[in-house]
């Protein structure tokens, strides 16, 4: 008896499937590494704005970092380490929430999306509020060190 090929049909996506599942189990193991480490890389950044420590903030980022500030300001590293040194970018205030933070791995780059609560200067200029965040983070050196960011007023309903 002849089998019909057109039996076979249903199964055959399901076999392309099959060897893409074992590979990526690495992968992931990989990129929930990162993840981990771009987490602790967070909290120190956070600590390091809050405590006002040059130094070690600017070491988090990039030298072709980029910032665009919640007014659309374009900034770069140069910039973001003499708001901080003159005093024109201090927290009295900086959380996020936790439940709102999310971290994507894509290899050597990390995603990080999150909700700040943020009370201090910017740029010089009072702020009080929430603000969504976007931060691009990319391994360099055996470290992370963010590349660009964002942040964006959330207002109010």
């Amino acid at each position: 008896m002849r089998r019909s090929p057109l039996r076979l049909l249903p199964i055959a996506p399901l076999l392309l499937l099959l060897p893409a599942t074992a590979p990526a189990q690495a992968p992931a193991r990989a990129n929930a590494g990162a993840v981990a480490e771009v987490r602790q890389a967070i909290r120190r950044y956070d600590e390091a704005l809050r405590r006002g420590d040059v130094a070690a903030a600017g070491q988090f980022w990039a030298p072709e970092y980029t910032f665009v500030n919640p007014r659309g300001e374009v900034l770069t590293r140069a910039d973001r380490i003499a708001n901080l040194r003159g005093g024109r970018t201090a927290f009295d205030s900086l959380a996020p929430v936790p439940q709102e933070e999310r971290l994507r791995a894509y290899g050597t780059v990390v995603v990080h999306t999150t909700l700040l609560t943020i009370g201090g200067r910017y740029s010089g200029q009072a702020h009080r509020g929430s603000y969504r965040a976007l931060v691009l983070w990319a391994r360099r050196n055996g470290r992370w060190q963010q590349v660009a960011s964002q942040l964006t007023p959330v207002m109010a309903p």
